[in-house]
């Protein structure tokens, strides 16, 4: 009996170009609503993975065709079964080392288009909540990143909200971008709301700068900081941990 399916999807003609943000936003926003109940996701420059429940094929077949309908990019689907647990988390962890793998990265934590940072809350919003991810593969959740993402070579530490002491505008606009998986913070009304509110949390409450920064009225700002947004705890994830603001190029 199969536990998952891990459907991988290579581009045809040499095509790299999943990580432009218009693709990989695309691509992240209508396989996280085809697909709530995934266990994993990764998004290459030329091919991703997704590891879902059983008999997910032709959902994500058909995807996959409107992505190609709307931006011309064909694809080579294949599945691999998983007939137990155990399986299932060694395809997670082959997805979340792909990066490393290819050389983008020198940490999973540091490959923004992945649900492992979901899994640690430094995402919004999060696709793969772990307490369900845990239940569902029968493993407690205080063991569950230790199990799909360490080997016998790579041990990768678990991103924590700590104090940060100074802070930069670069870092906050680069905060809010990683959390919400964006290209432009200033042109995203989330993101102009969360930096504000990051930036207050983190004691840089300087209003005048950050009206300039994002060409808004000092009262917007204030109006801003007030509505308290659930994303924040990701945005200063982010924020405190450098390897959650890495931005992968396109190519």
């Amino acid at each position: 009996m199969s536990v998952a399916e891990h459907l991988i999807a290579h581009t045809r003609d040499g095509a790299r170009s999943l990580l432009e943000h218009a693709q990989a936003s695309w691509l992240w926003t209508r396989l996280r609503a085809g697909f709530p109940d995934a266990f994993s996701f990764e998004l290459m420059p030329n091919h991703l993975h997704l590891v879902t429940s059983p008999g997910d094929r032709a959902r994500f077949v058909r995807v996959l065709a409107m992505f190609t309908a709307k931006f011309g990019v064909r694809f080579d689907v294949m599945v691999e079964i998983a007939n137990n647990a155990d399986i299932t988390m060694r395809m997670i962890r082959y997805g979340f080392h792909n990066p490393l793998q290819d050389s983008l990265v020198t940490d999973p934590y540091a490959w923004r288009w992945s649900t492992l940072r979901d899994l640690v809350g430094a995402a919004y919003p999060i696709w793969t909540h772990a307490p369900r991810v845990a239940k569902a593969l029968g493993v407690k959740e205080a063991g569950l990143l230790r199990r799909v993402t360490q080997n016998a070579d790579l041990r990768p530490r678990r991103p924590e909200l700590v104090p940060t002491a100074a802070v930069s505008m670069h870092a906050l606009q680069d905060a809010t971008a990683a959390a919400l998986r964006i290209d432009s913070v200033t042109e995203h009304v989330l993101g102009r709301q969360l930096l504000v509110q990051a930036a207050y949390a983190v004691g840089m409450p300087i209003a005048a700068q950050l009206a300039a920064a994002l060409d808004r009225s000092g009262r917007t700002i204030r109006r801003d900081r007030a509505r308290r947004h659930p994303a924040l705890f990701a945005v200063l994830l982010c924020l405190a941990d450098a390897r959650l603001r890495h931005a992968p190029a396109s190519r």
